[in-house]
């Protein structure tokens, strides 16, 4: 009766301390979460980014890294890969439990005998304690759990290193991205300042009656055309701005100086090394490895069913209880368990186990050719930027010489306004592409440096066939 009424006690205890929880629930945790995280993401800015710094591509990759979340969520699902394996080796342990137990009568328990006398058959209060140990002899699913995990974990550092390349190159884009961006609006200002030249000369020439209205309104429009794009160009500076900090992990509300360099360099090979490069390097290939392995593993498991699990045990037992001759007693032994029959689900289940490692393996075929695509992809990127480039100078050196001219023409009264001003938009446009070709060719060699499973930018790749 007495472990009744405890028992009860703590059942009601537990259901109200759950509902003090449901109804102590703050319904400002919102607010009060959003403004603790705006001050600490402005703290870790602020730390991270001395005042008047400027970053360059190996800087804000080093950010990244350290900073941001993805990165940092991959680590710790690794580390819990790590703890799954630590965990499955438990298996091959000795399992140790400890009980006590302690009873109490408010009568001493008797027997009646001839309905007349009585005797007590143990104490009135006692207490039992025993130590028990399991530990597995045979039992071959805890080896294949336990590689199974082993993979697992590889599988999560994998994981980890590949979320790092492709954050690196998420980065490498919005870097090079803003660089663009940076250059295109100080060649505005320059354009906008000619234009505004350009108007006040037209406006000369209209008051002169050398021109007509609507050609003395091409300056103008010249130069609003420029004042807008500039605008739209700063605006989209500071979106892309934002969006590189978010991936650095810091506060998009802050804006950063970035340098203008191109670090990026790719040697010239053979596409056929790139290619065998990535089937050695690329990280999603070692995981379509480590996965094929798991299922095989799976096919052992599935084998192992039909082999019989021994265990060995032992106890010790010790009672209060003044009435046992033997208060102290070892037991041992060996236990052993084996299906004999379930209905023939262990046979189905090792045909299934077959035919999904079959399946791994033929996916890991298929991520074989994928990275292989790719590698073609990028390395033609990279050579279609290589020749976007080397055109953009040509089309620019082009443009500017013959602008040269134009303006010596302009000058002599030999060109009329609308030719001078659709020159002029010629070699702006070819200096708009010269700085967009540039960048987009830093970008494609990352890219092809990344399905190749190469680093840069100061980001070191595991050497998985070491690894391995």
């Amino acid at each position: 009766m007495s472990f009744l009424r405890h028992t009860a006690c703590l059942v009601v205890a537990v259901a109200q301390l759950s509902g003090c929880a449901s109804i102590s629930w703050n319904p400002l945790a919102r607010r009060s979460h959003a403004q603790a995280y705006q001050r600490a993401l402005e703290e870790q800015t602020q730390a991270a980014l001395p005042e008047g710094a400027t970053l360059g591509l190996e800087d804000c990759v080093g950010l990244a890294l350290q900073h941001n979340l993805r990165v940092r969520s991959a680590a710790i699902r690794a580390r819990i890969a790590q703890l799954d394996r630590e965990t499955a080796f438990a298996n091959f342990l000795p399992a140790v439990e400890l009980t006590h137990t302690a009873v109490g009568w408010d009568q001493q328990p008797e027997n009646v005998m001839f309905g007349m006398l009585s005797s007590p058959i143990h104490d009135q209060r006692m207490y039992d304690m025993a130590v028990e140990m399991q530990l597995p002899i045979f039992v071959p699913a805890t080896w294949y759990l336990y590689a199974m995990r082993k993979r697992g974990e590889e599988i999560g550092q994998l994981v980890e290193n590949y979320t790092r390349q492709m954050i690196v190159l998420q980065v490498t884009a919005l870097y090079f991205h803003c660089l663009a961006l940076d250059e295109t609006a100080k060649s505005l200002e320059s354009q906008i300042a000619a234009a505004q030249t350009l108007e006040r000369e037209l406006g000369m020439f209209r008051a002169e009656g050398l021109v007509s209205q609507w050609q003395a309104e091409q300056g103008a429009a010249l130069a609003l055309a420029r004042t807008t794009m500039l605008e739209q160009t700063r605006r989209s500076r500071r979106q892309v701005g934002a969006q590189l900090m978010t991936v650095l992990g810091l506060s998009p509300l802050t804006e950063v100086t970035l340098q203008g360099d191109r670090p990026i360099g790719v040697a010239e090979r053979p596409l056929e090394e790139w290619v065998a490069q990535a089937l050695l390097g690329n990280p999603r290939l070692h995981i379509a490895d480590r996965q094929a392995a798991i299922q095989r593993e799976q096919v052992n498991l599935a084998l192992a069913e039909f082999l019989p699990k021994l265990a060995g045990f032992a106890s010790f037992n010790h009672t209060s209880d003044s009435f046992v001759k033997y208060p102290d007693f070892w037991m041992y032994g060996l236990s052993g368990v084996m299906s004999i029959f379930n209905g023939f689900a262990n046979v189905n289940e090792y045909r299934a186990a077959r035919e999904r490692e079959e399946d791994a393996f033929l996916q890991r075929e298929e991520q074989c050719l994928t990275v292989m695509l790719e590698v073609i992809q990028a390395y033609y990127n990279v050579k279609n930027a290589r020749s976007g480039v080397a055109l953009s100078e040509k089309l620019f050196s082009v443009a500017s010489g013959r602008a040269t001219e134009v303006e010596a023409q302009w000058r002599e009264g030999l060109v009329s306004p609308s030719d001078r001003l659709a020159v002029l938009a010629d070699r702006d446009r070819a200096q708009m592409e010269r700085i967009n070709a540039a960048f987009q060719e830093q970008v494609a060699m990352a890219s092809l440096l990344n399905v190749a499973g190469a680093g840069y930018a100061g980001h070191e790749v595991p050497d998985y066939e070491k690894a391995d």
